[in-house]
């Protein structure tokens, strides 16, 4: 019955009939168009309420086609204007109203939408204690840029508008500062203008409730006092939350409780019941707004709650702003050892027999998101079978997932494991990943709200030559068998090992072969032959010479030659060792010297031995 209750006398909430209600007073409510058309508020649809602070809100649209988009260079001045004001208001008791709007459609489409709870409660301070307090009026919709300004008699007021000096402050961004020294209530007109055009303007006017201290004065909790710090973003197919709750000051009656006033609400957005009694702040009283936003909701919308408890006080007003966006693509990117990679890949070539750990993350500033990565082609399209997408024997993990604290960004990573096998020696090659969003729910005329994203990266992997990175056990001997070698010749490559039988320590770099620099139309089998090595052999060495390539000339310049190498084993059995200065200068005394190392020979008899014999 309590929890019943509850939920009746302190919940407002949308009505779900959208209660169509019948204005009266003394002066019907009109609204005067300003060109001479006038249209009376009669029926307005209740779009929140509230039985235990005795108010409503409601709407009626009027449809008005103007001759001209504005008056003269001038914004049309419509006024909303009717009798009476409050009999217990502190300022303007029983007086006509009569509140104004620029209307210029040459300079806006649209004005700013003020909101606010038609009434804010506070508590006379104790007595010592300032009586200045502060609440905010928000604007929904996109004008961040809005001037505030307060009611001015005889100007956007009646004449004899009292606007109680000294007692009301409107000061940016919509900070109200009111004198609650004094119990009763009194009534605030405010003025949102839109900077860039000031005469476009649009009022609110709200009552001030002042009532007595009280220790039990109903309050929101630390969390919830945060949320309305910030503004929160929102994206069409994916679902907002916010828990608000509440709880009773210094109560000491447990069949004290709070619950909430809550201010109309986005189409489509509903609210929970009320979770807890709020009967201390250990025992907070809690309810959660949902919100999936459509397409047609990207915009700003304002929600204002306060807190209200069975004795019949409230909390000052607060407002929750949330600023609907479109979905934006995630990012993507590769990183090695924490460095995120350019194009170009790693700074330094990886190494046969090394193993590397890609990490390959994708962000989204939607949380609510879900992302996927997958290996691509360079326009993120996807890869067809046998397309080599990754590099050979690479690993691609599973996905795992984390989010930022305070708010921050979605994060989705997967790891590329590579090891270069002795084959790979050479490889270059661009390798593409592609992070794709979700479409989100459905939501209105929108099956994919959320519209689904991508975004491609690339990255170049390159593998060195003729350089082997040893693991644990492995000898020179094992290694040289691999390359169909043998010891004698890797040992001959390698100066820095000074005993062919020390052991090998893992990570020690071994040289497998010499690297040749490639010259104007050199064909890898012309090469290969010179030296003695089979077409595998070559190949084996290196991998970006495919097997059919062999016959091709693979540059024909030096500038075109000036960065290629190839990796060569050389064979002095099979290669083509042969020497111009073997045989036919043996006998010349220079060649001796040379073949010897000893001496150089006199330059006389160097001359004389290639002088022409007569």
């Amino acid at each position: 019955m309590a929890a019943q209750l509850q939920q009746q006398l302190f919940t407002a909430a949308q009505m779900p009939d959208h209660t169509l209600m019948q204005i009266n007073g003394k002066e019907s409510p009109v609204l005067e168009l300003g060109d001479g058309n006038m249209v009376f508020l009669e029926k307005v649809k209740i779009t929140a309420w509230s039985q235990a602070e005795d108010w409503f809100l409601g709407e009626q649209v009027f449809r008005h086609t103007y001759d001209r988009p504005n008056n003269g260079g001038q914004p049309w001045m419509v006024v909303f204007k009717g009798c009476c004001r409050m009999k217990s208001l502190r300022n303007n008791p029983d007086q006509a109203w009569e509140m104004k709007m620029g209307v210029d459609m040459m300079k806006t489409s649209m004005s700013p939408r003020v909101v606010s709870l038609p009434v804010v409660f506070f508590s006379k301070p104790a007595a010592g204690l300032p009586t200045k307090a502060m609440f905010n009026l928000r604007t929904a919709m996109a004008y961040d840029d809005i001037i505030w300004t307060a009611a001015v008699p005889g100007t956007n007021a009646p004449a004899n508008y009292n606007a109680l000096p000294g007692t009301v402050t409107v000061m940016p961004p919509g900070n109200v500062t009111v004198d609650v020294g004094t119990v009763g209530l009194f009534h605030v007109t405010a003025y949102a203008h839109m900077r860039q055009h000031p005469e476009i303007m649009v009022p609110v006017d709200v009552i001030v409730n002042v009532s007595a201290a009280a220790n039990t004065d109903p309050q929101f909790d630390q969390a919830t006092l945060s949320l309305f710090t910030r503004e929160h973003v929102a994206r069409p197919g994916f679902e907002f939350t916010a828990d608000i709750g509440g709880f009773m000051g210094q109560n000491t009656n447990p069949a004290n409780y709070v619950g909430f006033t809550v201010g109309p609400l986005p189409a489509g957005a509903h609210l929970s019941t009320v979770r807890g009694k709020g009967t201390s702040p250990s025992d907070v009283a809690m309810m959660t707004l949902k919100w999936v936003p459509c397409v047609e909701q990207m915009n700003k919308s304002v929600v204002c709650f306060d807190v209200v408890n069975s004795l019949g006080m409230a909390s000052t007003q607060r407002c929750l702003a949330i600023n609907v966006v479109a979905d934006a693509a995630p990012a993507v990117s590769v990183s090695l050892g924490g460095t995120v990679l350019g194009p170009r890949g790693p700074m330094s070539p990886l190494l046969i027999g090394a193993t590397y750990v890609f990490q390959v993350t994708a962000t989204d500033f939607n949380r609510m998101d879900s992302l996927t990565i997958m290996p691509s082609r360079p326009d993120g399209g996807a890869c067809a079978a046998g397309e080599t997408c990754v590099p050979p024997h690479a690993v691609m993990s599973q996905p795992w997932s984390w989010m930022m604290p305070m708010g921050g960004n979605l994060s989705t990573a997967v790891n590329l494991t590579l090891s270069p096998r002795h084959d790979q020696g050479g490889y270059v090659m661009q390798h593409c990943f592609t992070a794709a969003d979700a479409c989100g729910a459905a939501c209105g005329t929108s099956t994919c709200p959320g519209v689904v994203h991508s975004t491609t990266t690339c990255i170049t992997i390159r593998v060195d030559r003729c350089q082997f990175v040893v693991r644990q056990g492995q000898e020179l001997q094992e290694i040289a068998a691999i390359y169909n070698s043998d010891w004698l010749q890797l040992w001959s490559l390698n100066h820095q090992l000074s005993n062919p039988d020390v052991n090998l320590m893992p990570g020690n770099i071994v040289n497998v072969g010499h690297l040749y620099a490639v010259q104007p139309y050199d064909k890898p089998r012309e090469v290969a032959v010179r030296f003695g090595m089979s077409d595998a052999a070559f190949a084996t060495l290196n991998a970006d010479v495919m097997l059919g390539d062999m016959e091709r000339e693979q540059c024909t310049s030096v500038a075109e030659c000036s960065s290629m190498r190839w990796c060569i084993l050389p064979s002095s059995c099979n290669g083509a060792s042969g020497s111009i200065y073997q045989g036919a200068y043996e006998e010349q005394p220079w060649f001796a010297a040379e073949k010897d190392v000893l001496s150089s020979p006199p330059m006389a008899q160097v001359a004389a031995a290639a002088a022409p014999t007569k």
